[in-house]
């Protein structure tokens, strides 16, 4: 029988989750080039703003860190998606007719809303596991998207979202070394400190991530506010809202 590490048992719980996201109109509609430029701008400005939350909580992991190899780690993280993230979001922009002045600052939306608040709930009383488990699992995602995206063929340096898949297959992220199998290799360490009942709990976090990232594409696909969850809720649109 093998037996899995905690950090291969999340991503086998994935799978489904992953396979979803594989399959949202938004991922097929950049395989096919047939990206809507309102639904990338929504993209890229929520997606601006889950990244200011996502520098909270590296933040706050390496306060959570209780060696110094491990405050290096989050540390020199932290200091590359600072250095990175905007350039990305940049890259994406010049693809449209828009401005990267009007891409910044954009009000949250609801699914951007509530993923920024699942992944910053364990700040204040969580362990280090608590918080690290469902920020990793959008690393894991995004890299496997960017290896499925690639596999295609068809995600050519013309297409809207070319230099995204290009970015989360990057070694630094996606590499046998890279950040993301470090984080893991971290969430199997402290786990093997976690009793049972509470890696459950870190199991769902984690699997949530991955549900929220198919809502994100879906609110994208849509471009869902606050006023379209108003009008739903008051009925005074009966439109499909999720």
């Amino acid at each position: 029988m093998i037996i899995l590490s905690f950090s291969q048992e999340l991503i086998q719980a994935a799978q489904p989750y992953l396979t979803a996201n594989e399959h949202h109109p938004f991922i097929q509609a950049v395989i096919n080039d047939q990206l809507d430029t309102k639904a990338l701008h929504y993209y890229i400005q929520q997606d601006l703003r889950y990244a200011d939350a996502e520098t909270v909580v590296q933040a706050n992991l390496v306060a959570k860190s209780t060696t110094i190899e491990d405050q290096r780690l989050f540390a020199n993280q932290l200091s590359t998606h600072l250095g990175t993230v905007n350039e990305l979001f940049k890259s994406l922009t010049e693809n449209t007719a828009d401005s990267w002045g009007n891409q910044r600052y954009q009000p949250i939306e609801p699914v951007t809303f509530i993923y920024r608040s699942h992944i910053l709930a364990p700040i204040a009383q969580g362990s280090l596991l608590d918080l690290l488990a469902p920020f990793e699992a959008g690393n894991w995602l995004y890299i496997e998207l960017g290896k499925y995206l690639a596999a295609t063929g068809k995600v050519q340096p013309d297409n809207a979202f070319y230099s995204w898949v290009t970015a989360v297959q990057d070694p630094h992220l996606a590499g046998e070394n890279g950040i993301s199998n470090r984080f893991l290799q971290v969430i199997d360490r402290e786990a093997a400190n976690t009793n049972a009942e509470q890696l459950e709990v870190v199991k769902q976090q984690f699997l949530r991530s991955v549900l929220l990232e198919w809502y994100f594409w879906d609110a994208a696909y849509k471009q869902l506010t606050w006023a379209d969850w108003e009008r739903h809720a008051l009925g005074t649109d009966g439109g499909d809202l999720l």
